[in-house]
């Protein structure tokens, strides 16, 4: 289980604080498979590193009992001079897993050829995603968190990804924030929004669409003048 108790997030200067997770309450069960729709700048990816303990709230706190994988397509944390083949090894090591099998096995999803063997500062942010995501999909975790899955615009790797994921969460759950609704309609069976700096639940990923676009609209409408 996961559980958000109370989580609050502030940007900016001190002076001037801009709240951007507003005392967030959220428990996620083994087998969840939560999608939360927001809009670009409403704090999404702030709230997928607080989950995945990259971030620390400034108030609140997560408490998280299951083993929960890093943001799907994530690949920062890969060291620029070494190649895929390099970084996967060396994470295979870090795990106690054997690196060529890793390796081998990481290779082959990704499907990216000659270019798993340069250095990552020669790839292409999409390309350093793949290997990301591949590497993702061939370790198990008992929830996979996704922040708008990158993932490259090879078609058939789209669809290797889609998949990889629907059978992956045959036995664990999820947790996808997405600016789209079809990924989260996809992908999810339980729905909120993330919107003024507050999780609203949903019975589907239309109603979230809805209340988004409506929430939307308010911010943007001009003041009515008495």
């Amino acid at each position: 289980m996961i559980s958000l108790i109370d989580v609050t997030r502030f940007h900016g200067p001190a002076s001037n604080p801009q709240i951007v997770l507003n005392q967030i309450q959220l428990r996620i069960d083994p087998m969840d498979r939560v999608g939360i729709l927001a809009a670009s700048g409403a704090g999404k990816s702030t709230l997928a590193r607080i989950i995945a303990g990259s971030e620390v709230p400034d108030m609140g706190y997560v408490t998280c009992a299951r083993r929960l994988s890093w943001p799907l397509g994530f690949s920062s944390a890969f060291h620029p001079n070494l190649t895929g083949a390099q970084n996967i090894s060396l994470i295979a090591r870090l795990w106690n897993q054997d690196p060529n099998e890793l390796v081998a096995r990481v290779e082959d999803f990704a499907h990216l050829g000659d270019l798993f063997h340069r250095p990552m500062f020669q790839l292409s942010p999409g390309q350093k995603s793949q290997i990301a995501l591949s590497l993702s999909f061939n370790n198990d975790f008992d929830m996979y968190l996704a922040d708008d899955m990158n993932v490259s615009a090879n078609r058939h790797f789209r669809d290797k990804c889609d998949a990889a994921l629907i059978d992956k969460l045959a036995s664990a759950g999820l947790i996808m924030l997405s600016r789209h609704t079809r990924l989260i309609e996809q992908f999810a069976t339980r729905f909120l929004v993330l919107s003024g700096a507050d999780l609203i639940e949903c019975d589907n990923a239309s109603q979230a669409q809805d209340i988004l676009e409506l929430t939307l609209n308010e911010e943007q409408a001009p003041y009515a003048i008495a």
